[in-house]
């Protein structure tokens, strides 16, 4: 009976490898294929800036320009304190569980990655607020995008806010007083996760990215930092 129960050990440690082993390669083959491969740098337009924190990346954008407004959604009142209300904001999605619970690996809790592996609607929209962010090395890259394209962006990230029936927004606390959570929907899982909806969101935008990018590296890898 024991030498049974070893065997169908080893032989489900075995089956989780592989599994694991195809789905990391499945994740660098998806990052390193590129969508929208003709897609050309504009030499002006709107700058934006894609970032990553190790964990989730998002996607840096003017709170106002004369393309989009994002001050319907996001309001100065939502924020515990009104003056930390930024010139430019930094927006991502992603599972609720481990945004709200999870700064970084280190933080992550198996009842968040269970539910994070197999699928939740519980996702939220999370919003920084920033002052005139510039590029800084490893994290935060500088893309330019044209004025059609951030409108498809733009529009591509509202369709995720939920509200209510005065079509508001629904903010609640975040980490700190300068960022906050919006109620948002969508389906979370390990083949759509944070990483993968800046992704979409970029390509229905037409811009050049990895085809299937679950992890921050597959994103970042299309935004190289300037002299490389």
């Amino acid at each position: 009976m024991a030498t049974t129960a070893l065997k169908l050990l080893k032989q489900i440690v075995f089956a989780l490898s592989t599994i694991i082993a195809l789905y990391l390669l499945a994740a660098l083959g998806g990052s390193l294929l590129p969508a929208n491969q003709d897609w050309q740098n504009p030499d002006d337009g709107i700058q934006l800036f894609i970032e990553t924190n190790g964990l989730h990346t998002g996607i840096i954008m003017p709170i106002w320009s004369d393309v989009h407004d994002w001050t319907p959604l996001i309001r100065p009142e939502h924020l515990q304190n009104p003056s930390r209300y930024g010139s430019h904001i930094l927006v991502g999605w992603g599972h609720e569980g481990v945004y709200r619970n999870t700064r970084n690996w280190q933080e992550l809790r198996a009842s968040d990655a269970i539910s994070a592996i197999f699928g939740s609607d519980d996702v939220l929209i999370h919003v920084d607020h920033l002052q005139y962010p510039q590029p800084y090395p490893h994290y935060r890259r500088r893309l330019i995008v044209s004025a059609a394209e951030y409108r498809k962006i733009a529009t591509a990230i509202e369709t995720h806010f939920v509200l209510d029936d005065h079509y508001r927004s629904q903010p609640s606390p975040g980490y700190g007083d300068d960022d906050l959570f919006y109620q948002a929907n969508g389906h979370y899982n390990a083949f759509y996760t944070c990483n993968n909806w800046t992704s979409d969101v970029l390509q229905q935008a037409g811009i050049r990215t990895g085809r299937w990018t679950p992890f921050q590296g597959g994103v970042m890898r299309w935004f190289p930092e300037p002299g490389r």
